[in-house]
């Protein structure tokens, strides 16, 4: 096996590897073996994806190191994190949270003062017709929720501040 990664999806934590590349792409999600083909592009951002024989229209597009998916009705934002910038994060270097790209607050589900845990969802929202989980990286509390529901923001607009760690 090869290419072992962890993922949090909805709050849960996915163990996912590379079990083979040949002659189809074989992961590894949670001990469960699938087997994945890409069928071809249907546009520069839409590609034919089938999953265990089942075909899929995958809607991406890349923002620095994140990528948006549109798959099966549902939307998801997918990130990749350094080892550097992991261990940065977990010694409490994520005091800010910041939009990754311009947007609109769908739902704001936390409160200043709250104590929060890493993978709460603590607002919603909505850029390029995707809904976007904003999650806590770490435990600790809410100390300032910058936008409201309905507000628009820029990409690198301060969402929600934590209260730094002591």
């Amino acid at each position: 096996m090869s290419g072992a990664f962890s993922f949090t999806l909805d709050g849960n934590e996915h163990a996912v590897s590379v079990s083979a590349r040949q002659p189809e792409l074989v992961l590894s999600v949670d001990g469960v073996e699938h087997q994945v083909s890409e069928a071809g592009a249907l546009s520069e951002q839409c590609v034919l994806l089938t999953v265990d024989g089942r075909s899929y229209q995958v809607w991406r597009t890349w923002e620095a190191d994140r990528m948006h998916i549109r798959i099966g009705g549902r939307s998801f934002s997918v990130g990749y994190e350094d080892a550097i910038s992991a261990a940065q994060h977990q010694a409490g270097g994520d005091d800010v949270l910041l939009a990754d790209m311009p947007g609109v607050v769908v739902n704001v589900q936390c409160e200043a003062g709250a104590n929060i845990s890493a993978g709460d969802t603590l607002m919603v929202i909505e850029s390029m017709k995707m809904q976007i989980n904003i999650v806590a990286p770490r435990d600790g509390s809410v100390e300032l929720i910058h936008v409201s529901t309905n507000d628009t923001f820029d990409k690198g607009a301060e969402l929600i501040s934590l209260h730094a760690e002591d």
